[in-house]
């Protein structure tokens, strides 16, 4: 699998993805290399959003646990 800039996808894999045939694609690299770029940039940032969005669930989750276990708990006067 061809990693494109730390994306986990192959051209093949983006060409679907974004509806464009594979030679689209790579002509745009080879052509069009600001557009090609841009491209790779905005993928990367979704990703990096999408996995932002996940850690920040899961850090309400671990607040969540921590204030329940912390009402549990019996308080000494």
């Amino acid at each position: 699998m061809q990693n494109l800039r730390g994306l986990e996808m192959t051209q093949r894999d983006l060409a679907g993805r974004l509806d464009i045939n594979v030679k689209t694609l790579r002509k745009w690299k080879k052509d069009r290399p600001k557009v090609y770029e841009l491209l790779m940039i905005g993928l990367k940032a979704e990703s990096m959003i999408s996995n932002f969005k996940e850690n920040c669930q899961e850090l309400e989750k671990l607040i969540q646990s921590q204030d329940s276990t912390e009402s549990e708990e019996p308080k000494n006067p």
